[in-house]
């Protein structure tokens, strides 16, 4: 017997199949709501900004980070920024975070801002904390000794702008904050020959949303100098930061802030000797903008990835805590300033010498050295390359690096040879700041990995972020361990060994001000 299939059924199937899909996605979108609308009510108010803190006249500013021998600055590859993100609480509580795009920040300066920014929002001054990226490619720092500067007027209205800006947009909202392992971006330059890799490679990622689950902000955190480019670079960028921002950006939507706050980064760099990058040794193409690209594609890549993955919420505990510590000052040196002295003049007679038998001229750029490649080969196969009596560039560079580093080395020992027998301490500020079971610390100055790891492993709270570069005075904080080392940062540093452990111990006491 056949079965008789009419012609209304074959309609309705038809029917059906064409809105299936439309209907499936009515649902999903139904359920979508449902969680959504499942989700107690934000309790916290969240906003974030954005202002550009580049010289409006940027040709011929003097450039920081190194120095170019009077060389300034011919341009801009991408702007400077300062950017913010407020989260105030339940009760009222709110707290700033400010990154700026700029070489460091003095208590000072910092101040200045973070005053303004309580003028106009209310946010208390403790609360308020700025974080300088330390790029290398961007104008001086502002002093607070000539606020009234036309540069400094326009970087001060600019910064607190910033946050003003995230203050006046606050919505109720959402955060979340999560953490993802980043490998190739940042190398420890002290222990290149050991591989240099990175003691602390843990990056935070703060995610901002409103009420309705749009995102608002990203924000990264992780330890490491933006100094790619380096003293033959004439134009201002955010060096690796810029590519991974972009990249982030052109994923979640232009219309989303996204910024990069520094964390302990004294002793991570993208891979290259800091004493040679300060003679300005080439660098074969590790000093270019194709690096920085590559290193903040690595970067903006990581970040998506853990994006999603990131859980918020609308409750969260909104604390700050604020103190001023004490940092010993180093009054015993490895060298006595006749011992220097003596140093530098060898090194200098030496350098003297080894200029004299260099093979053929110094290449600036890769063009340059493959040029040279091509000139030994030639000098080689007419048996004129005399390996006995002369030496290639980078035999050279390691005069001019031992030069540099006895000049340091003069230069320190003069310092503490006049210090009094007990020197005052070097007194700065930190910070905590806790939201929810997350807390984030401040450093001052340039420290080392190790030290913010420290930290970390010894902190209470579930996810230990560490800020870097929030005011300070007197450069770079290396690890007790690292003053035997000795080296670029041991030599130059102010402070005794025992910073490390006051440093560790400050942290502490402001995390545990605000962890019950």
């Amino acid at each position: 017997m056949v079965e008789k299939r009419t012609t209304g059924n074959n309609v309705d199937r038809f029917i059906w199949k064409a809105l299936l899909p439309g209907v499936l996605v009515v649902i999903m979108i139904s359920i979508s709501l449902t969680i959504i609308g499942c989700q107690e009510p934000p309790v916290i108010m969240v906003g974030v900004g954005e202002t550009v803190v580049t010289p409006p006249d940027p040709v011929g500013v003097s450039l920081s980070g190194f120095d170019r021998g009077g060389n300034t600055s011919t341009g801009v590859h991408d702007d400077l920024y300062a950017r913010s993100v407020i989260v105030e609480g339940e009760e009222g509580s709110a707290v700033a975070l400010m990154t700026i795009a700029i070489i460091n920040l003095n208590e000072e300066m910092a101040d200045i801002i973070r005053e303004q920014v309580e003028q106009q929002t209310g946010i208390p001054f403790e609360n308020i904390v700025i974080s300088a990226t330390h790029t290398h490619s961007g104008p001086s720092a502002p002093r607070s000794e000539d606020p009234d500067s036309e540069y400094n007027r326009f970087f001060i209205e600019q910064s607190v702008q910033s946050a003003v800006q995230a203050w006046v947009n606050r919505v109720p909202g959402r955060i979340g904050i999560g953490t993802t392992q980043v490998y190739g971006v940042g190398k420890k330059r002290d222990a290149l020959l050991q591989g240099g890799v990175h003691p602390d490679r843990e990056t935070a990622v703060i995610k901002v949303e409103t009420a309705a689950g749009r995102l608002m902000g990203v924000f990264f955190n992780y330890g490491a100098h933006p100094a790619t480019l380096d003293l033959h670079n004439l134009e201002i960028t955010e060096d690796w930061p810029y590519f991974a921002i972009r990249d982030i950006r052109q994923e979640v939507g232009e219309d989303v802030v996204v910024g990069y706050f520094q964390g302990a980064e004294g002793d991570i760099n993208t891979g290259y000797s800091a004493l040679h990058s300060a003679v300005g040794a080439n660098m074969y193409g590790a000093r270019s903008f194709e690096q920085a690209e590559w290193k903040g594609r690595i970067m903006g890549n990581s970040v998506l990835e853990v994006l999603h993955e990131i859980e918020t919420t609308g409750d969260r505990i909104v604390q700050a805590a604020y103190g001023h510590f004490d940092f010993p000052r180093r009054t015993t040196y490895p060298w006595t300033v006749e011992e220097a002295r003596e140093w530098e003049q060898q090194a200098r007679e030496k350098l003297g010498e080894m200029e004299q038998r260099l093979a053929g001229n110094y290449p600036m750029n890769r063009e340059e050295a493959r040029q040279w490649q091509a000139q030994a080969r030639e000098m080689a196969a007419r048996g004129e390359l005399d390996v006995r009596n002369q030496i290639g560039p980078r035999v050279l560079d390691s005069y001019r690096v031992d030069l540099w580093a006895a000049e340091q080395v003069v230069h320190m020992a003069e310092v503490i040879e006049a210090l009094p027998e007990d020197p005052d301490p070097i007194r700065m500020p930190m910070q905590a700041i806790r939201l929810g079971e997350t807390v984030f610390v401040t450093f001052p100055n340039e420290v080392y990995s190790e030290i913010g790891l420290a930290v970390k492993e010894q902190s209470p709270f579930e996810e230990t972020v560490i800020l870097g570069l929030v005011g300070g005075r007197g450069g770079y904080i290396p690890t007790a361990a690292d003053h035997l080392e000795r080296g670029y940062v041991p030599n130059g540093t102010p402070f005794a060994p025992q910073a490390e452990q006051v440093l560790i111990d400050a942290s502490l006491e402001l995390i545990g001000r605000i962890s019950d």
